[in-house]
C-alpha cells in the first residue's frame, strides 16, 4: 500500500497478492476453517482516490483498466452498499457514532477507484480496498485509531483485509485474521496469468476436502526468509487447486503452459482463477510474461515483483 496526502485528499495504491502456501487445516465452530496461509503482496495495484464531500454521503465510481492489447474484464462490481468499500466506511462510522456520539463522522466521502487488479481471481483486490478504506477512514474522519483497532475491524469484514493493513509477505493463521509477518531479503520476480473465467470463492469451498493430516508451511518459510525463490518455487502449496481445476478447464491450461516455461514453481493463488509462477529474476519474467502473451491472447499477464511492508509517501 502506497498512501499520498494530498491537500484534503489521499491518493492510495492497493496492492494485489498471491499464495505461496494456502491450507486448510480445520472446520471452526464458527463455520469458517482454519488455515495456514502464506501471503505475499506484488506490484499490481488499483488506484483509489478519497476526497471529502459537502454532504455526509458516501459515494462510490469505478473505472476499470485495459492497458495495452489487454482483455478488458468482464466481471461486474458493485458500487452501492454491497461494495466492500461502502461496507468498510459504514462500519467504520457506525463504530466511532457508537464511541464518540452521533455526530462523528458526519463528513461524506468521495471514492473513486480505478481498479487494475481482475475480480475473483484470488488476487485479494476488494480486500487490499477494504484495508486502504479503513486507512482513509480513520485519517479523514480524523478518527486517530491505532493499527490494532483497525486489524480487529479488519477481520469484521473478511479474512484477508487484516493482512493488507501491513502489506510484505506473512504467514496468516486462524480465518486469517492473526497477521505474522515475515522479513523478506529481496523482491521475488512473478508471473500472473488471469484467464478469462472466474471463481466463486464459495463455489471452491463447497469442493475442497479437509485433509486429516494438514500440511505446514515451516520449510516455505524459512525459504521465504533466506530470500531463496528457487527452492521457494518447490515447496509452494494450494489446497485449493485440486478442487479448483474441475471448475474450470483453464487453470490446467495454466500449468501446461507453465511447465514450458523456466519457471522455478508454479501454482493458482487464492481460490483461483489466477495461475502464477516465480522466476529466477526480472528479465526471465519478462521473457516468459511475452511469451504466455503470444501463446494466451484471451489471458491478462502481469509481470510483478514482492512488495515490502506498508509505506507511506507524502506529497504537499
Amino acid at each position: 500500500m502506497i498512501i499520498r496526502a494530498l491537500d484534503n485528499q489521499l491518493e492510495i495504491a492497493t496492492p494485489a497478492k498471491v499464495n505461496f502456501f494456502l491450507e486448510l487445516c480445520s472446520k471452526r465452530t464458527d463455520g469458517f476453517h482454519e488455515v495456514e496461509n502464506v501471503m505475499a503482496s506484488v506490484s499490481l495495484y488499483d488506484q483509489m482516490r478519497f476526497a471529502p464531500r459537502l454532504d455526509s454521503k458516501i459515494f462510490l465510481t469505478i473505472a476499470t483498466s485495459s492497458p495495452g492489447k489487454m482483455p478488458s474484464e468482464t466481471d461486474t462490481i458493485p458500487t452501492d452498499q454491497n461494495n466492500l468499500v461502502h461496507k468498510t466506511l459504514e462500519l467504520v462510522r457506525t463504530i466511532a457514532r457508537e464511541e464518540c456520539g452521533v455526530e462523528s463522522c458526519s463528513v461524506g466521502i468521495d471514492v473513486r477507484l480505478l481498479k487494475n487488479i481482475p475480480s475473483a481471481a484470488g488476487l485479494g483486490g476488494a480486500s487490499s480496498n477494504a484495508a486502504a478504506t479503513l486507512v482513509a477512514a480513520n485519517r479523514m474522519w480524523g478518527l486517530d485509531w491505532p493499527l490494532s483497532k483497525l486489524q480487529n475491524i479488519a477481520s469484521r469484514l473478511g479474512s484477508d483485509i487484516p493482512f493488507f493493513l501491513t502489506g510484505g509477505t506473512a504467514i496468516c493463521r486462524g480465518r486469517g485474521e492473526r497477521v505474522q509477518p515475515i522479513n523478506v531479503p529481496s523482491g521475488v520476480s512473478i508471473v500472473i496469468a488471469k484467464p478469462p473465467v472466474s471463481l466463486s470463492t464459495a463455489k471452491v469451498f463447497g469442493k475442497v476436502v479437509v485433509p486429516d493430516a494438514p500440511l505446514d508451511s515451516l520449510k516455505l518459510t524459512q525459504s521465504v526468509r533466506r530470500g531463496r525463490p528457487q527452492i521457494i518455487g518447490r515447496q509452494m502449496f494450494n489446497r485449493f487447486q485440486q478442487f479448483a481445476e474441475p471448475l474450470a478447464r483453464q487453470i490446467a491450461t495454466l500449468r501446461r503452459e507453465f511447465n514450458r516455461l523456466c519457471c522455478l514453481g508454479h501454482q493458482m493463488s487464492g481460490s483461483g482463477s489466477s495461475y502464477f509462477g516465480i522466476f529466477a529474476n526480472a528479465r526471465v519474467a519478462r521473457h516468459a510474461s511475452n511469451r504466455l502473451s503470444s501463446r494466451l491472447p484471451n489471458v491478462r499477464i502481469f509481470c510483478v515483483q514482492t512488495l515490502g511492508p506498508l509505506h507511506e509517501l507524502s506529497t504537499s
